[in-house]
């Protein structure tokens, strides 16, 4: 039977055998309302005849969406309600949501000077990664009176936290951040597999490569790590810093002629570039664009074609780089799936996971079954009862 929660968006979706349920997160509908409120009242002072008067006239503020912008960044049950994490322009917060039409959210905690990212909760504890600019780090939160302590430190971003099944032990994925001399960061390693002991405050690293990020660690029934991996790319392989400075004019320079390029192309049907015309261009951008997933760049395009060529029953848009792999008690890694984005782990054994395009179930003897067509889901939750 399906009873499976999972987010796309800013709304949460959960699936039952008679259907597919809808919730949006009331938090950020109310803030983007707020938002558009105030841009309402303030809109006469920027826009129209009397702005171009007063020469206070800007276009750019009636169109900036920025302010707007909001996210879910982590969920997990508590009880018969469902516990999230969002970010609504400088304030963070955790959020309590009952799955039923009509029901009202709760505020647990809401703060503009941490960012509160992924979480896991078990009994009335919640375990989330925090962090305030750049470094993130492992917390323990009350759920009942929402204060926390920070479990770890260090120059690292921390994130994924998941409890194991005894409850006083943490699995997260940590990556070391590069600092140099004058305290500027400059680059993130690859990502590895840490458990925090909570009873006796001790952290061991469990699997780490330097060839590949390891993260979104999960227990299975059987007592099983299961984790996530794919190919880690290092600063060298992003580009490189003093070339980067030497050919910063260059790229001034070309950016001013793509501007009125873009222009030329926009209103005028014809590009500033010979050779080229409006309706070409706009097929090469178009087919050049990729997606931004969990901090990496993704052609879509290009990851379905080969999810498709390997004969995949419902081929996604993740790479197939990215592999659900299994952690036997000895040590041995096993890949169970490949072109992953997220995943969660069933009482079952059953794992459901998304590769970008659909809710696939993946039983313990291979057999997969579609539980939904949605594109790019994340924070999946099995809902129990």
């Amino acid at each position: 039977m399906d009873n499976i929660v999972y987010c796309t968006g800013s709304s949460f979706f959960l699936k039952t055998d008679s259907g597919v349920e809808e919730f949006e997160s009331q938090m950020i509908q109310k803030y983007r309302e707020n938002v558009d409120s105030i841009k309402s009242r303030r809109e006469w002072k920027t826009s129209g005849a009397g702005a171009r008067f007063m020469g206070s006239f800007n276009p750019a503020a009636a169109n900036d969406a920025g302010s707007r912008l909001a996210r879910i960044n982590g969920a997990s049950l508590w009880g018969e309600e469902l516990v999230y994490s969002a970010t609504m322009g400088d304030v963070s917060g955790l959020y309590r949501k009952p799955l039923k039409d009509g029901a009202v959210e709760g505020h647990i905690l809401a703060s503009n000077e941490i960012l509160i990212s992924r979480i896991s909760v078990a009994g009335d504890r919640c375990a989330a990664s925090v962090g305030s600019g750049f470094e993130r780090h492992i917390a323990d939160f009350d759920l009942q009176t929402g204060q926390y302590r920070i479990l770890t430190e260090g120059d690292v971003i921390e994130d994924y936290p998941c409890y194991a099944k005894d409850g006083r032990r943490i699995f997260f994925s940590s990556a070391g951040l590069a600092i140099s001399p004058e305290g500027a960061h400059m680059g993130v390693g690859p990502s590895s597999i840490l458990c925090y002991d909570m009873k006796n405050n001790d952290i061991a690293e469990l699997f780490a490569s330097n060839q590949y990020d390891y993260f979104a660690p999960k227990e299975d029934p059987d007592g099983n790590l299961l984790f996530l991996k794919r190919p880690y790319r290092s600063v060298g392989e992003k580009g490189n810093i003093w070339l980067d400075i030497l050919m910063f004019p260059l790229r001034i320079i070309r950016a001013i002629g793509g501007l009125l390029n873009f222009f030329s192309v926009a209103f005028g049907g014809e590009s500033l570039r010979s050779g080229q015309t409006g309706v070409d261009t706009k097929t090469r951008q178009k087919s050049e664009a990729d997606l931004f997933i969990e901090g990496n760049v993704v052609n879509a395009e290009q990851a379905l074609k080969e999810n498709e060529r390997s004969g995949e029953k419902f081929p996604g848009i993740i790479p197939r780089s990215w592999e659900l792999i299994r952690a036997g008690s000895s040590g041995s890694l096993a890949c169970l799936k490949k072109g992953v984005m997220d995943f969660t782990v069933c009482e079952n054994g059953d794992i459901v996971y998304s590769n970008g395009n659909a809710v696939v179930r993946l039983q313990a003897d291979g057999g997969e079954q579609l539980i939904e067509k949605c594109s790019m889901a994340t924070r999946i939750i099995e809902r129990k009862g």
